[in-house]
């Protein structure tokens, strides 16, 4: 019963399938093409969309690279100011040592030709304030003993020390 009846199915399906084709066969056929047409409207419209991302991410990329190789030109340029600024630092600094110790061995020979020159004055100046201490030391000698031998009276021995007094004084 099954296998006759089968048959009998397959062509009401069968019947039934254009009888649907009939009635909504033209308007299946447009909503199909629609469809399709959809599909294919949305699959341009990605395919747009995909290469116009795909051009603003290599615009983006150049732009970052022109922008790291700015940059990077830009750090080169300090760091050799940099070097340069260094390096001539250290030659002013080296020169300044030199000169200082120029300056110091210079200044230590001047003032150990000072320091001669004041001790040789100085033995100058006491030598002959020793010989002219001597001197006034000997005149005094003589004259107090002068006046011990002569006996003068208190007058001449003031003339005597106010002479010798403008004498020491002219010295």
């Amino acid at each position: 019963m099954t296998v006759t009846n089968q048959p009998a199915s397959n062509t009401a399906f069968s019947e039934l399938e254009q009888l649907r084709l009939i009635i909504f066969g033209d308007a299946q056929r447009v909503l199909e093409q629609k469809i399709s047409q959809l599909s294919n409207d949305l699959n341009d419209q990605f395919n747009e969309l995909k290469t116009e991302q795909k051009r603003h991410s290599l615009e983006i990329k150049e732009m970052l690279e022109k922008a790291v190789e700015s940059l990077s030109d830009k750090l080169d340029f300090v760091d050799s100011q940099h070097d340069e600024k260094h390096q001539t630092m250290v030659a002013t600094t080296e020169t300044l040592n030199a000169q200082l110790e120029l300056s110091d061995a210079s200044g230590k020979d001047e003032v150990d030709a000072l320091h001669k020159r004041l001790d040789e004055e100085v033995q100058k100046l006491n030598s002959l304030f020793s010989n002219k201490h001597a001197e006034a030391m000997a005149k005094l000698a003589k004259v107090s003993h002068e006046l011990t031998d002569t006996k003068t009276d208190r007058k001449t021995l003031a003339k005597l020390l106010a002479t010798m007094a403008t004498n020491l004084e002219s010295d």
